[in-house]
């Protein structure tokens, strides 16, 4: 675990190297493990999460062959954020990571997503079949829905907040002294105690790593002192457009490569029966619980069994 009394940040872990991705339309922050000879394989981590999500993961694909490469997603961690006055699409994450994977020389690649990454994921293994060699999702599989009839609600929801970000916006631009884009916290450590509580609670080991790449020192010219969350405050916005669930099962039925699931016995994907309805639907399926929470590759009491059950998937060799 790292030192819970630390006030400095390791944004790159002992064994990692940094990355930045130059995309057509953006830089994208990544880190990298093992050799980039090896066979390529993109990690995505989850919701206002980050690429420490893999720390304890991607050593060990690294170990067992991979060249592991994983992004912080657009307005997260150290990657830009989308431009001014555009809302976040989940979507639009797919085209980030193909333009990752060219930028790197990648035409076909292995993919492992965590939550919101896992259903980028899933989404681009069904978009993109002929690219993906094999797919593991984490506590994950397609997107949050809006039926129909409810289209108009969520895209009315999210220009209301759009609406009230540009006011905030302007007023932050005529201010003489402009406010912190947050609450500041008063160490890493209460940072990452309330990171616990979150979506996806973690534990505290969990929390800290994620701070890794999630926090921001508050300026000098600040009075208050501390740390605040780095990240784009829009992520939090309603998302305006999603999937319905016949658009979500179009898609899992596209997926050509071998898929594992990986569900947490308390994770977010227990009391979901649209989960295991979309599973039936892949082609070269398999599925396995573990004792766990949401993030159960990165707490470390799950972390092992976790690496090695996907890593015993990876490497099996593909039934004909």
């Amino acid at each position: 675990m790292l030192d819970q009394e630390q006030h400095k940040l390791t944004p790159v872990p002992q064994g990692a190297t940094s990355l930045v991705l130059e995309l057509p339309h953006l830089q994208m922050a990544a880190l990298a493990w093992g050799n980039p000879d090896d066979r390529p394989l993109m990690a995505l981590h989850g919701w206002l999460d980050n690429a420490m999500t893999f720390v304890h993961l991607a050593p060990e694909l690294a170990r067992a062959g991979y060249y592991v490469v994983a992004p912080d997603f657009a307005g997260h961690g150290f990657s830009d954020w989308r431009p001014a006055g555009q809302a976040y699409l989940l979507m639009e994450n797919c085209f980030d990571v193909q333009a990752a994977a060219l930028a790197l020389g990648w035409s076909r690649f292995t993919l492992v997503g965590h939550s919101m990454g896992a259903g980028v994921a899933s989404l681009l293994a069904g978009a993109h079949p002929d690219a993906i060699d094999k797919l593991v999702m984490l506590d994950g599989l397609g997107t949050l829905t809006t039926p129909d009839e409810e289209a108009a609600s969520q895209l009315g929801r999210a220009l209301g907040r759009w609406i009230g970000h540009q006011q905030k916006r302007q007023e932050q631009l005529d201010a003489a002294f402009p406010p912190l884009p947050g609450k500041a916290y008063s160490s890493i450590r209460e940072a990452a105690e309330a990171r616990m509580k979150g979506v996806g609670a973690v534990d505290l080991g969990a929390a800290l790593q994620l701070c890794q790449r999630a926090l921001k020192r508050v300026d000098v010219e600040h009075q208050a002192g501390g740390w605040y969350w780095q990240s784009d405050s829009r992520l939090r916005h309603p998302s305006p457009w999603r999937l319905t669930e016949a658009q979500n099962q179009a898609f899992v039925r596209a997926i050509k490569a071998p898929a594992l699931l990986l569900e947490a016995e308390s994770g977010l994907l227990i009391e979901r029966p649209e989960i295991e309805e979309r599973f039936q639907l892949l082609a070269q399926g398999q599925k396995r619980v573990l004792v766990g929470g949401h993030h159960l590759h990165l707490e470390e009491a799950t972390a092992a069994k976790t690496a090695s059950v996907v890593i015993e998937f990876l490497l099996a060799e593909p039934h004909e």
